[in-house]
């Protein structure tokens, strides 16, 4: 008996260990999941193209046969919440629709993004959002 508590104890430690990351709220391991602030979806891309034009850091990206204007790709809840009130200030419409990033290189690339973005000042949080924005449209 004396030889199995050693194991069993790793064992347990293990599986909690695992749990806490995969389940943190800040770090975890296989949430791909991110909201995406759609302002239109379209059918053709010539109508994605012209609405686009209202925005001028949106991007298009193509979702079976729908072409979705996004205006933000976001992970971070307080940016989530800044980003929701930058666009109800600006009497924006949007939507916000779930999306999975698997691409490791962007997911680091948006962590990195909005771990640096100031929630006080909006020019700065703007910008970042314009870098996240063109690192989708390159990869998604």
């Amino acid at each position: 008996m004396k030889k199995l508590i050693k194991p069993l104890t790793v064992f347990i430690l293990g599986i909690i260990s695992g749990y806490y990351l995969c389940n943190n709220k800040d770090y975890k391991l296989f949430d791909n999941s991110y909201k995406a602030f759609q302002v239109g979806v379209y059918t053709s891309i010539e109508a994605a193209n012209t609405y686009k034009t209202k925005y001028k850091d949106a991007i298009i990206i193509k979702d079976n046969e729908l072409y979705r204007v996004y205006v933000s790709i976001l992970k971070d809840n307080n940016n989530i919440e800044c980003m929701k009130n930058y666009l109800m200030k600006n009497n924006i419409d949007y939507y916000i629709k779930r999306i999975n990033i698997n691409d490791n290189n962007l997911k680091r690339k948006i962590r990195e993004y909005e771990n640096v973005m100031n929630n006080e000042n909006e020019m700065v949080f703007l910008e970042l959002n314009k870098l996240i924005i063109s690192e989708c449209e390159e990869t998604l």
